[in-house]
């Protein structure tokens, strides 16, 4: 039978970390954390307060443990950036390519997905233009569904390429009953909703933003992403919404560059500092997931940012209030030779060392670790560190070697405050160098754009350092492609990138030397390039449907091979 009623799934601490972080500005637009479980969809939508609660809803399914809190990071991995640390399971199986459409992760990111893109259809039918006195505050608030909504097309459609393009709410059970359809229509409507919300939504600078909505600048550096990925694999477009798909994405980084108010903060190191302490730099960071104010309310919530891929600490007794972790990811060896030796960035990303805490260092421990060793991980996203991480020895020697950086404390034992960076000014930066190759080759404009990723990292002009790097368009293209790898590494790119530009399989052939050639390799350790043994180019380019969705949609059948 048919419903007129939306019953939220949302707790009150969902709904405080759905709209991220709000609670960090004394604005009226503050979420009301009364209650509500019967909504008319009809009579929703109406004031500002019912409003901000629907969008703490949707931003709710892209913070959640089955997509960018816990999932997706973990999903990614498996290519030369890195692969699954555990020998003993095969949980999130898409990271060794040993997953099947009845995997769980995979069946909660397309539900979950879907479920965001529902909240969102029902927002974008049923707010009403009306009830608003301005224009703009109207067409903000559309432009924020609209944004979500093509934000979650775009990574569907990344994971599954073709998907059922449901732009209406979900009513009744035929509603299930609909085909995919082809990559370009979802990219054209991924287009539509992100060009509305690029020219309606609020900056990022704008008196009337609230940190952690989306906005303008947001939508334009996914508009270069869609632009890009339609230039890759599958569709390698030629031409997409009228338009040049790399002179697309070359505009729509230009607008953000030419703005005026995004620029790379002067420290990589800081940047990812103000992640784990929740400081929002909104000239380098265009979008992120906020989580700090669930878990300062003591509310399990949080994500897992800094447990599953953060730096190691092995903890032998109570972990109670202390940084603990759970790494389930390890850097490729490959982080040990792609960096030059002045890039501050390696031992940011992976710094080589791990603690430990136990009856013999009961204040803790600092170690050197190498790659194929246990406890070697990345340290993006850190919630401890070392007393003086550059001196292991002097670290070893304080009452405290092991610092705590993530706030607030004390810190929950598995659960983090620490946000998750969805757009940053450098990815723009490299976006805006790689459309720009493949329209002109290697141009100045498009070498000053590396260049300034590079001086950041601590490096000189890519001119001076490699000269060859710049000599034509083929080389260019290979640093570019280094240059994400050091530069975005960890952040949920690589696995994607490398599919547009069809270089998984060449990438996990690299994976697999750069272990087998490492120091310490051994034939028992060849569970470590697992993604490499079990990959199928003819299967593994994308996720199979989930296999409860292809009984319940009559017209969704499973991929080949599957």
């Amino acid at each position: 039978m048919k419903s007129n009623k939306i019953t939220t799934i949302f707790s009150k601490g969902l709904l405080i970390i759905g709209l991220l972080a709000i609670t960090t500005s004394c604005s009226k637009d503050n979420l009301d954390l009364e209650p509500k479980t019967n909504w008319s969809v009809e009579d929703f939508y109406k004031n500002e307060s019912d409003i901000n609660a629907a969008l703490a809803g949707i931003h709710a399914t892209i913070s959640s443990g089955n997509t960018f809190g816990n999932s997706l990071p973990q999903m990614s991995t498996g290519t030369d950036e890195s692969y699954k640390l555990k020998s003993w399971n095969e949980n999130y199986a898409t990271g060794i390519n040993a997953h099947n459409p009845s995997s769980g992760p995979i069946k909660k990111l397309f539900q979950s997905l879907y479920g965001g893109i529902n909240n969102c259809n029902n927002f974008i039918k049923y707010i009403d233009p009306a009830n608003f006195e301005d224009q703009a505050v109207y067409n903000n608030y559309l432009g924020e569904a609209r944004f979500l909504r093509g934000f979650m097309y775009y990574h569907l459609t990344a994971w599954f390429n073709e998907v059922p393009l449901r732009l209406e709410p979900t009513e009744d059970q035929s509603s299930n009953h609909k085909a995919p359809a082809p990559v370009q229509a979802i990219y054209e409507q991924i287009i539509a909703d992100l060009t509305f919300a690029a020219n309606n939504l609020y900056s990022s600078f704008d008196a009337k933003y609230v940190i952690g909505h989306s906005n303008s600048m947001a939508a334009h550096a996914m508009l270069a992403k869609v632009y890009l990925k339609a230039a890759g694999y599958p569709l390698q477009a030629t031409e997409i919404n009228g338009k040049n798909p790399y002179q697309a994405a070359k505009d729509h980084c230009a607008i953000i560059m030419n703005d005026g108010k995004h620029n790379l903060n002067g420290s990589y190191k800081d940047v990812f500092l103000n992640y784990i302490q929740n400081r929002y730099d909104l000239s380098e960071t265009l979008f992120e997931i906020g989580y700090q104010n669930g878990t300062a309310l003591g509310i399990n919530v949080g994500g897992r940012i800094g447990y599953v891929n953060g730096l190691f600490y092995g903890i032998n007794g109570s972990k109670v209030g202390l940084p603990s972790s759970s790494p389930e990811i390890t850097p490729s060896p490959l982080h040990e030779t792609i960096y030059e030796v002045d890039d501050k960035r390696k031992t940011w990303n992976s710094p080589a060392y791990g603690g430990n805490l136990n009856k013999w260092n009961p204040n803790g421990i600092v170690s050197t670790k190498t790659p194929l060793q246990w406890g070697y991980t990345p340290g993006k996203f850190r919630r401890w560190d070392a007393a003086y991480p550059d001196d292991l020895a002097k670290t070893n020697a304080q009452l405290n070697p092991i610092i705590t950086l993530e706030s607030p404390e004390p810190v929950h034992q598995s659960i983090t405050g620490i946000n998750f960076p969805l757009l940053r000014f450098s990815d723009v930066l490299l976006m805006f160098a790689e459309a720009t190759n493949e329209l002109s080759g290697p141009t100045a404009e498009a070498v000053n754009a590396i260049d300034l990723v590079r001086i950041r990292a601590g490096l000189g002009n890519l001119a001076t350092a490699n000269p060859p790097a710049i000599l034509g368009k083929d080389a260019f293209f290979k640093e570019i492609t280094d240059e994400r790898l050091r530069e975005l590494c960890f952040e949920g790119h690589r696995k994607h990138d490398l599919i547009r530009w069809g270089l998984l399989e060449e990438k996990l052939q690299v994976l697999h030397q750069s272990i087998i050639y490492e120091p310490g390799y051994a034939g028992s350790q060849a569970f470590r390039f697992r993604a490499y043994t079990n990959f199928d180019a003819s299967k593994h380019l994308s996720l199979p449907y989930p296999e409860q969705e292809v009984l319940i949609n009559n017209l969704l059948d499973q991929k080949t091979g599957w």
